[in-house]
């Protein structure tokens, strides 16, 4: 059987053809296509990035425009459209994030389209490292961070294996910034940070940052101690519970001590990761933790508050430590004894709560006091005092204090004990 083609019917199949392309490659396109034939815009509707360039083409069997103006759209952020004529293309080039709207005007009823321009996005600056002659490191761990030279965060850190040359490349250096570049290679192989020349360590600078960068590295002797930081990367899911809510981490050692406090101020997803850089390799920690699930911003005993707590023993290098949300909970301020528990009903603060003042009493075998410390309720240090003798009377003045929960520690030769106290 034989098959006669129209003209309309060929115009059909061409729009259909459009049509089809556009759908196909609309993804992770600069160039958009836009059938216009009789009485539509195929599609009517596109969502592009600004910088994005829109095709129309007109395969009508009538006479069609494309009429974007500002003076027919006000609320348009810039004008775009051509004259009614038959067999056109118009193109235009969508520089300006925002929502315009078009239309062809002799059929301005029912022959309408749209345009939803997002901003570009900023591709972020990056840094290239570039080694060469790095033969006395050929198949050794070598490490790299980044780190701002303002607030001494690091921005990126980078495990490779070194060859004879290689590049390393780090995201999110900003413009106007300053860098300091710590890389080493483990040259003892003992998979951790040793001063040089154990390891062979370097550290290079980056001034003023005005675009991508590049630092040329070739080998040698001149070392640097960059007192490298070993990373602790505590991984959070299903942390749907406390989306919005402020969560805190205590990173502890094994005898109480807080060697590092990061705040999340509002938790944005119920899966992400908070970063330290205070553990040291061969060193056992408490990772103490809690959000406030009171939202009153301040911690209380679980279940008012959740906590956790989680054993950090006998750190290597580098960690990742990964928590799932659960409701076992863990009181993380707890009062605790490193020694001698059995005495500790004998040691009490008094009054408590307290006003004005409070006394530490001690039973009388214990051990010269050395220090006071007290802690906040979140671990911070508010005030310490130290002892010379046994003459001095164990009274500290509260006067000055907020009202609240408190911790003190006392020290008392190889003893440590905590008591909580209230402030009223």
């Amino acid at each position: 059987m034989e098959t006669n083609f129209t003209s309309s019917s060929l115009r059909t199949l061409f729009a259909a053809f459009i049509f089809a392309f556009f759908s196909l490659n609309l993804a992770g396109q600069t160039t958009h296509r836009v059938a216009v034939t009789d009485f539509a815009f195929t599609p009517s509707q596109l969502t592009i990035t600004a910088g994005d360039k829109v095709v129309w083409t007109n395969t009508g069997a009538m006479g069609h425009n494309v009429n974007g103006t500002k003076a027919t759209f006000p609320s348009n952020p810039e004008s775009f459209g051509n004259d009614v004529g038959l067999n056109w293309t118009y193109e235009f080039v969508f520089n300006t994030a925002g929502t315009y709207d078009y239309h062809c005007d002799p059929h301005l009823t029912g022959m309408k389209g749209k345009a939803i321009v997002s901003p570009k996005s900023a591709e972020p600056l990056k840094l290239t490292v570039n080694f060469t002659a790095m033969n006395p490191h050929i198949g050794q761990t070598l490490w790299l961070a980044v780190i701002d030279k303002a607030t001494m965060m690091e921005i990126g850190r980078v495990k490779t294996t070194a060859s004879q040359t290689f590049s390393i490349e780090v995201p999110g250096i900003e413009v106007g910034k300053s860098y300091w570049v710590n890389f080493f290679a483990d040259h003892n192989k003992n998979g951790v940070y040793n001063t040089p020349p154990t390891d062979h360590a370097w550290q290079r600078s980056l001034d003023n940052v005005t675009g991508n960068s590049i630092i040329d590295f070739v080998h040698n002797t001149t070392f640097t101690n960059i007192d490298w930081k070993t990373k602790l990367t505590l991984r959070f899911t299903a942390m749907t519970p406390h989306v919005s809510q402020k969560l805190t981490l205590f990173v502890r050692d094994k005898m109480g001590m807080d060697m590092d406090n990061v705040v999340v101020a509002s938790v944005a997803g119920p899966n992400f990761d908070v970063l330290s850089w205070a553990i040291k390799p061969g060193m056992s920690y408490n990772l103490d933790f809690y959000a406030d699930h009171n939202k009153n911003g301040v911690y209380n005993a679980p279940p008012a508050d959740h906590a956790w707590r989680i054993s950090l023993d006998n750190v290597k290098s580098d960690t990742i430590v990964s928590f799932v949300h659960n409701t076992a909970f863990t009181d993380i301020f707890l009062p605790t004894v490193a020694k001698n528990p059995d005495k500790v009903d004998n040691i009490r603060l008094y009054p408590n709560p307290a006003s004005n003042y409070i006394e530490l009493k001690l039973p009388v075998n214990y051990e010269k006091v050395s220090s006071l410390k007290v802690y906040s309720i979140a671990g911070t240090l508010i005030h310490q005092k130290v002892f010379s003798g046994n003459a001095e009377y164990l009274r500290y003045d509260l006067s000055n204090f907020r009202s609240g929960i408190y911790f003190m520690e006392i020290n008392a030769g190889s003893k440590r004990d905590i008591l909580k106290f209230v402030k009223q």
